[in-house]
């Protein structure tokens, strides 16, 4: 099975533990849509070590976070 290039990142790794931990009160969809992603995937996707963070996207999903 092909490994995505960033899954053992420390931001995959925090991003699987804080979505679970936000789960009673925010969905993924509602961070992804307050960092500013237009797909809600992103966050998925980022989880997954699929793609990278942008930078720009970096204060808006702390806050989001």
């Amino acid at each position: 099975m092909a490994r995505w290039p960033h899954e053992d990142s420390p931001l995959a790794k925090y991003l699987e533990k804080r979505v679970l931990e936000l789960r009673p009160h925010k969905t993924q969809a509602e961070c992804a849509e307050q960092a500013g992603f237009i797909n809600p995937n992103m966050i998925a996707m980022l989880k997954s070590g699929a793609t990278k963070l942008p930078l720009d996207r970096i204060p808006s999903l702390a806050a989001a976070l």
